[in-house]
């Protein structure tokens, strides 16, 4: 038990730092996409009828944006979701399940 434990904290880890990386990756790529528009994050929020703090949010890597609002994104941007995710790998790591069913000893 204890070694399942243990396995799937690494596997919560290993996912937490990839997912980590790839925030940080379109958090840099949300930015200047932002500052290349000459935008504030309170003009993108108006603009994109998202609350500013979730502009701040993305561009800090604290919060990950669901599909829809990548998708405003890029309207707002004139750009594909592409170039939202420019150079963000295709993760290796997948969410640890939170249940596993424990296996009889």
């Amino acid at each position: 038990m204890q070694e399942q434990d243990a396995a799937r904290q690494a596997a919560i880890a290993a996912y937490e730092v990839e997912r980590k990386q790839l925030m940080r990756i379109f958090a840099a790529n949300f930015k200047e996409l932002r500052q290349q528009l000459g935008l504030s994050q309170e003009e993108l929020a108006d603009k994109t009828n998202l609350h500013r703090t979730n502009i701040g949010s993305y561009e800090q890597a604290d919060h990950e944006p669901t599909l829809s609002t990548m998708l405003i994104l890029a309207d707002a941007f004139d750009v594909s979701l592409d170039r939202l995710a420019e150079g963000m790998p295709v993760p290796k790591e997948r969410r640890p399940r939170r249940n596993l069913k424990k296996t009889r000893s």
